[in-house]
């Protein structure tokens, strides 16, 4: 394995501090408000009842759009600020940048939820609740036939991943690994985490730097089971936290800046009738009811999604079947709070946190056309590009087994998995300097099969440090096969 080091220049804040106070704000809503996405520093949406949207422009209060609907909107999902899909009773929507357009639409009262999108922004995802089963729908933008939709008996609580590698957390907390049209991947057609008994997930937050390639469980989730206990996934088993909440604060929702700076919001009874917010706040080591902190009168509240260098809205009396989740550099994290009538609180935080950005590069060093029974070698690159040193770096190198046969490597990985026709090799960097590179090689040999081509995968993630730009933490290279030369 080489070891190198370049220097770079960047002016950055890398050492944040906690601070700033709750303060209410108005939207042009007169609305509760009941779903938000933050897809970048310039643009947020934001749904509620009676049909109201609320675009947010570089952290404006916020302007009034017009849906089309009357329908209460519960969820909202957003890539950039020309893509979205919102979704309500009886109506899901998509924007494109110009107006709301519907891609459903009836009468009969359905519940609509669960928007996701994938990174790639080549297929959209909604949730139709109802019993005894759930209906996940795929919507493939520009497509003259949209798939089908599948039906799951526990709704779902999350995805994170990428385009046809996309993992989905269900309210049981199996964990699926799925396509765009919803086909499971693994070998067995089965969840890749299938839990023995259902938990009764009810908030998910599933980190998107922790949702690696291929048939692998997440490396950490957070969660919260029946409203009212902590929980977390480390990689291969739910564990709850054994946080004492008490019996009548009901937990909602649950987010993070990262894994180090979490919060849960949610309510309790305020004694007249009503209901007044509760916050808990997780530090890497301990959660602890920081409700205090919320001005007098603060509404229940259901919704909370992160957002570093942006408002971070948590919103009362609504519904969000996932966390908006996208990290930007930023020095600090605002977090708006909605409430009845369109209102919202707003806060700004300095987190005591160091951001990360590792890069990885997968390259063929070997001369193409690759046929059956060559060898292949790739190069593996690892990057710090922050800097600040990154402890604990994990690599995972994944390779598509009935396709490759492993040969050999100088990367000195340390371990080894199965999961699902796929092989990963796993490594950990105990720190990575800043601005350090590390390039190594393995070389595989093509098997003889039916496959046109094969995948090779990398991934990289830091424990205990923000990353700030996890579309790099992956690479992949896909490769054609072609049949021996005649003799």
């Amino acid at each position: 394995m080489c070891r190198l080091f370049f220097v770079i220049s960047w002016l950055f804040s890398s050492q944040l501090m906690a601070g700033g106070s709750w303060t209410l704000n108005s939207t042009p809503a007169n609305e509760v408000l009941n779903g938000i996405s933050y897809p970048n520093e310039s643009y947020a949406f934001a749904v509620g009842n009676n049909g109201a949207i609320v675009q947010f422009i570089s952290g404006d209060n916020g302007t009034l759009m017009d849906s089309g609907t009357t329908n209460d909107m519960y969820d909202v999902f957003a890539t950039d600020g020309n893509t979205a899909i919102a979704a309500g009773e009886d109506v899901v929507l998509v924007w494109d940048g110009i107006n709301w357009t519907p891609i459903v639409e009836n009468t009969n009262g359905t519940i609509y939820t669960g928007t996701w999108i994938t990174p790639e922004e080549d297929a959209m995802f909604y949730e139709s609740l109802g019993s005894p089963f759930n209906f996940v729908c795929p919507y493939v933008p520009g497509a003259t036939q949209q798939p089908f939709c599948r039906a799951y008996q526990n709704p779902v609580m999350a995805f994170c991943g990428s385009s046809n590698d996309i993992k989905m957390i269900t309210a049981d907390g199996d964990i699926h690994w799925i396509n765009n049209l919803l086909n499971d991947l693994a070998d067995d057609f089965m969840p890749i985490h299938d839990e023995p008994v259902p938990l009764g997930l009810t908030a998910v937050w599933a980190p998107q730097w922790n949702c690696l390639l291929g048939g692998i469980e997440p490396l950490e989730l957070f969660a919260i089971r029946n409203n009212n206990d902590f929980y977390r996934f480390d990689g291969s088993d739910w564990v709850d936290m054994n946080v004492n909440v008490p019996s009548d604060h009901v937990l909602t929702w649950i987010g993070g800046y990262n894994v180090s700076q979490m919060k849960a919001v949610g309510f309790k009874p305020d004694g007249k009738g009503g209901n007044e917010g509760v916050l808990w706040e997780y530090d890497g080591s301990s959660w602890t009811d920081q409700s205090a902190s919320l001005p007098n009168g603060t509404p229940g509240l259901t919704d909370i999604a992160f957002n570093s260098g942006l408002p971070n809205l948590i919103f009362s009396d609504g519904f969000e079947s996932l966390t908006a989740q996208k990290n930007q550099m930023a020095t600090g994290v605002d977090i708006l709070a909605a409430a009845e009538a369109g209102s919202y609180l707003r806060i700004n935080e300095l987190f005591d946190v160091n951001p990360i950005d590792i890069s990885v590069k997968i390259d063929l060093l070997t001369a193409e056309p690759i046929r059956i029974g060559d060898e292949v070698t790739f190069g593996l690159r690892i990057l710090n590009l922050t800097p600040e040193d990154a402890a604990n770096v994990g690599i995972t190198n994944g390779y598509q087994d009935i396709y490759l046969k492993y040969v050999n490597d100088d990367c000195e990985f340390t371990g080894n998995r199965a999961e699902s026709f796929w092989t990963y090799y796993l490594k950990n960097i105990p720190l990575l300097a800043a601005g350090e590179i590390i390039t190594c090689e393995i070389t595989y040999e093509v098997k003889d099969s039916t496959a046109s081509e094969f995948i090779v995968t990398l991934n990289a993630y830091s424990s205990g440090a923000s990353e700030i730009n996890y579309r790099n933490n992956r690479d992949h290279k896909e490769k054609l096969i072609y049949p021996q030369l005649s003799q």
